[in-house]
């Protein structure tokens, strides 16, 4: 059964370098011209013009190099064009600015489960949710990299995060029907609960896991809490 680990952040969570300009005395001083180039970048982003946005986020860097929103954004458009050693090295350079930049751990975290370095994702997303633990997407995530990792409870905690805070999550509600599957027993009736409302949310079905589902027995209703 697969698990949906889209990367469905970017533009709400890579903050536009939107801010307001500080004094010309302060390192973090954002010039104009930088500003404009952000905001070129955003709208490239938006209409999925990534190279495009690449191009406008460095220029960004090349007049502020430790802008920290600028390296956020950088690094989230290299790691969708799989720029992915670049995406890494810039959005660590974020966290490093400014330790609880949650949106970069969030993105590392992310990268480093589409690289398969767990640990590394464990550790990047636990940071993105102790900074941000209202975001469903760093819960679900983290869900995601703790269920690979073999901790099928713990999966199930964090995707039960992601639903609670964002009750029309369908990837978190998707994921966590397969690791109620998982569990030791399986949870069947809440794995159907939670698959049948990621497809009304607008998930694609799953064939092996509706075959799953359709062959178990029918259990009593559960209570609406769950």
């Amino acid at each position: 059964m697969r698990l949906l680990v889209a990367l469905a952040l970017l533009a709400a969570n890579a903050t536009p370098l939107a801010q307001p300009t500080p004094p010309p005395n302060d390192g973090k001083y954002v010039p104009d011209v930088a500003r404009q180039a952000a905001a070129e970048g955003n709208a490239a982003f938006a209409r999925g013009d990534y190279e495009r946005a690449r191009r406008a986020y460095a220029g960004v860097l090349e007049l502020a190099p430790d802008n920290l929103l600028g390296l956020i954004n950088l690094g989230v458009v290299e790691y969708s064009l799989k720029k992915f050693e670049d995406a890494e090295s810039h959005l660590k350079k974020a966290v490093q600015i400014k330790l609880d930049a949650a949106p970069a751990w969030l993105t590392l975290g992310i990268l480093y489960l589409d690289r398969n370095r767990l640990d590394e994702a464990l550790a990047a997303l636990t940071q993105a949710t102790l900074y941000d633990p209202r975001n469903a997407r760093a819960h679900n995530y983290l869900g995601v990299v703790v269920g690979r990792k073999g901790w099928i409870d713990g999966a199930q905690v964090e995707l039960r995060r992601a639903v609670e805070i964002d009750p029309n999550y369908s990837d978190a509600h998707f994921n966590l029907a397969v690791f109620y599957l998982e569990g030791k027993p399986p949870s069947l009736e809440l794995a159907r609960r939670h698959y049948y409302r990621a497809l009304e949310l607008g998930a694609e079905p799953d064939p092996e896991l509706e075959k799953t589902l359709k062959a178990a027995p029918a259990a009593s209703p559960l209570p609406a809490n769950r």
